[in-house]
């Protein structure tokens, strides 16, 4: 069952279940909280509580008739010059509209002839009607000014009150006058009056549960709004992937064959790549002394070894009385290694031929023919 908590603007009180609510006299204005919540509501708004506001309101069943007897009518004429004002709470229409005419007061039950019965009849409707007419315009002020809803009581010719047991009213009635129809000098010539009390609210604030606009996204959409979004980047970082792969392919691609068309030329034009340099050879009588042999390298790549064949002749003849072999080894790209020629004791001139070639970075190996016309000196 559940259980509400009551304010009056200072203090709190409960938690208070439904018997115990039902001893509170709360009106639908009352400001209640429910166990367990921090945000403060009137009763009127929670429907459990409409229960208690229908037993809080008094059914009226009016009483046996007085039995009829004569009874001597005290009338007070009282006559209210111009420059007078006279103020009342429930006739005062009636006192301005018609400043010079008679009141009667109303106060107790009284038997009239017959012949004055209607005047009665006519003035009791006539202080009705004015006091509903005031009770109406402080329903409409109370409604302006947003103080909730004020029950008010209107006390009618029989003395009873229509006003609801939870609302505070002060009725204040005229005095009686005794049976000897004298009536109180201090209060003669004056009207009765009802006073009506509103009910003041006391001012509450309301705690409003926070509520997402319809234009802001909830936890879970924004976790799959950067999900949609993360992913959709991880596919466009693969594809800008794939297409650098593709495009490093190509490029590589690219420039294999550029290198295979470099090593293709440097293989079938080599004599313009590797070459044997000035030879500075001394003569000593009939021989000559050992000498440097410049070998040079114009690739790119580093060549393996170069083998010399060296002719050793006589100036005049054609006859070669000497041959020597000597082979120079890794010489780097772009540069030259000198190679040792030995002496002879019988030669005075000197020719040096190539006589075979390997490098393996640029696939080439001279004088080995692979029978292949455009590309004879190709060799793994």
């Amino acid at each position: 069952m559940n259980k509400y908590y009551l304010t009056d603007g200072t203090n709190e009180e409960g938690p208070l279940d439904l018997d115990a609510l039902r001893t509170k006299n709360i009106t639908p204005a009352t400001p209640v909280r429910l166990e367990g919540q921090e945000g403060w509501t009137t009763a009127g708004q929670i429907e459990e509580l409409q229960s208690l506001f229908a037993a809080a309101t008094p059914s009226f069943t009016p009483g046996p008739p007085a039995p009829a007897e004569e009874v001597k009518t005290s009338i007070t004429e009282t006559v209210v010059p111009a420059s007078e004002t006279v103020t009342t709470s429930t006739t005062a229409a009636a006192v301005a509209a018609t400043p010079k005419e008679t009141i009667i007061s109303t106060a107790a039950p009284i038997a009239a002839k017959k012949s004055t019965l209607w005047l009665s009849w006519v003035l009791s409707l006539l202080v009705l009607g004015a006091a509903g007419y005031f009770v109406y315009q402080d329903m409409e002020k109370n409604k302006t000014a947003g103080t909730g809803t004020v029950n008010t009581a209107v006390a009618d010719s029989t003395g009873y009150s229509n006003a609801s047991a939870t609302e505070p009213v002060t009725t204040q009635n005229p005095p009686l006058n005794d049976t000897a129809g004298a009536a109180d000098p201090d209060t003669a010539g004056t009207v009765g009056t009802t006073t009506v009390t509103p009910a003041v609210e006391p001012t509450t604030t309301a705690t409003v549960p926070a509520t997402t606009p319809a234009n802001q996204l909830t936890a879970e959409q924004v976790a799959a709004k950067k999900a949609a979004a993360k992913k959709l980047e991880d596919e466009k970082k693969k594809q800008l992937a794939l297409k650098k792969a593709a495009d490093d392919k190509k490029k590589l691609e690219a420039a294999l064959a550029a290198a295979a068309a470099r090593e293709l030329e440097m293989r079938k034009n080599w004599p313009r790549y590797i070459s044997v340099g000035n030879l500075n050879y001394e003569t000593k009588g009939d021989g000559i002394k050992a000498f440097d042999v410049p070998v040079y390298n114009g690739t790119d790549v580093m060549v393996d070894q170069v083998t010399l064949r060296i002719e050793y002749s006589k100036k005049n003849e054609k006859k070669i009385v000497k041959t020597e072999s000597i082979t120079v080894y890794n010489i780097p790209p772009r540069a030259g290694i000198n190679g040792k020629a030995p002496e002879s004791k019988k030669g005075e001139k000197v020719n040096v031929f190539i006589t075979s070639i390997t490098a393996r970075k640029l696939h080439f190996c001279y004088p080995q023919n692979n029978g292949n016309p455009a590309d004879p000196y190709y060799c793994n």
